[in-house]
């Protein structure tokens, strides 16, 4: 069974990732720009109307790319904290969480335009 104390434990997680969220989708540009793409995606399977297995990639490539965009601005603002000067080390760390969204977000170009040139050349 689960006790009273994981549930308030779990409810306290909750409300500390939400603030965390709510950060990024107001104070940080790239994880605004991400959600914008996402959102024109969304708006762009409705319209296609795309089949059920379009849709859950997807949903999973966008989950991917802002949680990558999330976890990046994580690791910029904690290497920002512990190096603030300019550092070689912390450029380097800082360049490869970049590089690892980068490389989620060229994958979700494929995606789209694997999903959405079809539809295209079907309206000419």
């Amino acid at each position: 069974m689960f006790s009273k104390k994981i549930i308030v434990e779990r409810l306290k997680s909750l409300v500390f990732a939400s603030k965390g969220l709510w950060i990024l989708v107001l104070k940080e540009d790239s994880f605004k720009y991400q959600l914008l793409s996402c959102l024109l995606a969304f708006l762009a399977g409705f319209y296609f109307e795309i089949t059920k297995a379009e849709w859950l990639a997807q949903l999973g490539v966008m989950a991917l790319i802002l949680g990558l965009e999330g976890l990046n601005t994580a690791i910029e603002e904690l290497a920002n904290f512990v190096q603030p000067n300019q550092d070689e080390a912390i450029a380097k760390v800082k360049d490869l969480a970049a590089g690892a969204v980068l490389i989620a977000g060229l994958f979700a170009l494929v995606m789209g335009l694997v999903i959405y040139i079809p539809y295209f050349v079907a309206l000419f």
